[in-house]
């Protein structure tokens, strides 16, 4: 007698369509909720007497996107965020055009290289189990995460600082006393953060 079970479930036809339907419609609405997320961070502002560059969340919600949602999704939730905002929602501090325009570029590959290089920490680490696990491997080391996070930041900084140059006409060197050089402090302290925050959920 044949006996049901749920191995004879996983394998009847249309359910591993079904099952990545779902899992591809989970990952979309947390690109989704990540991009609102990044648009309330934005709004976590303040400027410095001697740039038009303000320190904002965005770069926090940005490093926590690259980890939690990965290299394909963490980008995503990021064009959300600009699209969102080209469509009305008022959550840009200047715009994707002008000064800062180069830094909300950063935002949507920074996340890429953080899960490129989050993935390649979880795949080296000896704990680290073939068993696919989403979003996160029990086995990230903090260092490799804050170091993969800090990454992401060098990026965010190379686009904005080309932007910054542009759209100021101030050269490259000294476009970086304004657009680089402030800011390191405060998003080290992102890092650390979205870092340790990081820990905290594979706990």
């Amino acid at each position: 007698m044949h006996m049901f079970s749920l191995d004879t479930l996983n394998r009847a036809p249309g359910s591993e369509v079904k099952t990545r339907t779902h899992r591809w419609a989970i990952r979309l609405m947390l690109s989704v909720l990540f991009a609102g997320f990044t648009g309330l961070c934005a709004q976590i502002r303040f400027y410095l007497p001697f740039t038009p560059v303000p320190v904002t969340g965005q770069v926090f919600a940005v490093l926590l996107s690259g980890v939690v949602l990965g290299k394909r999704y963490g980008p995503l939730s990021q064009i959300f965020y600009l699209l969102l905002g080209i469509a009305g929602i008022p959550w840009f501090v200047v715009g994707p055009i002008g000064p800062t325009g180069g830094y909300i570029v950063g935002f949507i590959l920074a996340p890429y290289l953080i899960g490129e290089l989050y993935e390649r920490l979880k795949k080296s680490d000896k704990g680290y189990s073939n068993r696919r696990v989403y979003p996160l491997a029990l086995s990230a080391s903090f260092s490799g995460t804050l170091l993969s996070m800090l990454a992401g930041v060098g990026v965010i900084y190379l686009l904005g600082l080309i932007q910054f140059s542009i759209f100021t006409h101030t050269r490259l060197i000294h476009a970086v006393r304004y657009a680089v050089l402030p800011f390191i402090p405060f998003d080290v302290g992102k890092a650390l953060l979205a870092a340790l925050l990081t820990r905290t959920i594979i706990r």
